[in-house]
């Protein structure tokens, strides 16, 4: 039905990793893709918010020429994993979408799905942003999600599938302290009316839980089943992207325990196959144990962590005011699926190293990480919930923050440090693991 989270368990992601090649051909194109990135911004006139103006097309369907009058847009595309595991020819697929765009666009929030499903459930889908104008009180921030790893051994009608989603996009938007007016767009499709009423009846359901509005778009009208969110919210708050303020041997800050989704995946694994169960017992790991982490992952992908975004904009600058580098928090960056790769995102954004003691990383169970990678189970046992994040800030402040964190049932670490800037001569991306063994 064009659903394939199992796609996910090899290595722990089914979206595309690797946007270099794709964003420096997008620089003089219809297009301009800014990578890596997480979310979209700008700034936010008072009692003015964002509009969303979804378009969804098929893969070969010719684009419908509109003056949206939009700049940005947040998008997610879906191909056959043929197509997206060769750049090459993804790169030619976005080409085709940018040269079938009138006016330019820009792309910040990029999600490249590859799928095994048949091409009629493939699709291209923008979320144009129509900001307003007025006075500058704020920032605007949009940002989307889409389920990816799931309990696959829950009804295909459980609502847990809709609502990872949705967590995703909120927790998104409270890393970076935005946590005024928060909107939701959900993204969904179904082969059926009935299932198409369920998952509504579910969205419903969980705004009226966290007090969250949303818009209906209605289905994608493919057929097949999806499930994904675009969210959009406030802030009065200065935002955590100062790059360009992060100096030397500032502490990074990971906000919770490492692993859980690779959890998630050990469990998928071992009620597929009995065999990796007997495995497990010889490692000293029960399902008893495994099953507790599947639960707690899939509470940490299904409830939004409000407390994150309190946190964080607690110790940002109000709109306008200058950062303090020694009192505020510089830069957040999610881990999620990405896992310790996310450290490589980091260390392009700062143009600088990245130091992580092997050592301090949180595992969130040390025998299963060390089972995962001797049986060759999953390529990334530091798989994470959207709720493992990382923070950026000076060591005066860092033991306050995580004091913070702490009192918010949240398992803080500091797992490193910021290196030297980097040369011309090195890669543009650094990550350096003292103590690593393996």
């Amino acid at each position: 039905m064009g659903f394939d989270p199992l796609r996910w368990l090899p290595d722990c992601s089914n979206e595309l990793k690797h946007y270099d090649n794709i964003a420096n051909e997008f620089k003089r194109n219809n297009l301009k893709i800014l990578v890596p990135s997480y979310y979209s911004y700008f700034h936010y006139p008072e009692k003015k918010d964002a509009e969303i103006i979804r378009r969804i097309y098929k893969v070969d369907e010719e684009f419908r020429h509109e003056d949206l009058k939009t700049k940005k847009a947040v998008t997610i595309l879906k191909y056959d994993k043929k197509v997206v595991d060769n750049d090459d020819l993804m790169v030619e697929e976005i080409k085709k979408i940018s040269s079938s765009i009138d006016s330019k666009i820009e792309i910040d929030k990029l999600s490249i799905i590859p799928t095994d499903a048949k091409k009629g459930f493939h699709f291209i889908l923008f979320d144009h942003i129509k900001s307003h104008r007025g006075n500058k009180t704020g920032y605007t921030v949009v940002t989307n999600s889409n389920t990816q790893a799931t309990d696959v051994t829950q009804s295909i009608r459980s609502p847990i599938h809709m609502e990872i989603s949705l967590t995703e996009a909120i927790n998104l938007l409270n890393l970076v302290g935005c946590t005024k007016d928060i909107k939701l767009y959900p993204i969904y499709d179904a082969p059926n009316d009935e299932m198409l009423d369920e998952i509504r009846s579910n969205i419903d359901s969980f705004t009226i839980k966290y007090n969250y509005t949303f818009e209906d778009y209605s289905s994608l009208k493919l057929g097949g089943l999806f499930f994904g969110t675009t969210a959009v919210g406030n802030t009065h708050k200065e935002l955590p992207n100062k790059y360009d303020m992060v100096e030397q041997d500032m502490q990074i800050v990971v906000t919770d325990k490492i692993g859980l989704l690779a959890c998630l995946g050990l469990y998928i694994i071992s009620t597929l196959d009995e065999i990796v169960t007997k495995k497990m017992s010889s490692y000293g790991i029960d399902m008893e144990k495994v099953t507790l982490l599947k639960d707690l992952a899939l509470k940490n992908l299904t409830e939004p962590r409000l407390s994150l975004g309190k946190t964080v904009s607690k110790y940002l600058p109000d709109f306008e005011n200058q950062f303090d580098a020694s009192s505020n928090i510089l830069v957040t960056h999610p881990i999620s699926k990405n896992g310790i790769s996310s450290f490589k995102e980091l260390s392009q954004l700062i143009n600088k190293e990245v130091i992580i003691d092997q050592q301090k990383i949180p595992y969130v169970d040390k025998d299963i990480s060390t089972f995962l990678t001797k049986e060759h189970l999953i390529s990334n046992i530091s798989a994470s919930t959207s709720d493992t994040n990382m923070i950026i800030m000076s060591k005066a402040v860092a033991t306050t923050i995580m004091e913070e964190l702490s009192k918010h049932k949240f398992n803080p670490t500091v797992v490193g440090r910021i290196g030297k800037p980097l040369t011309a001569d090195k890669s543009s991306r650094k990550v350096i693991y003292q103590n690593f063994d393996k």
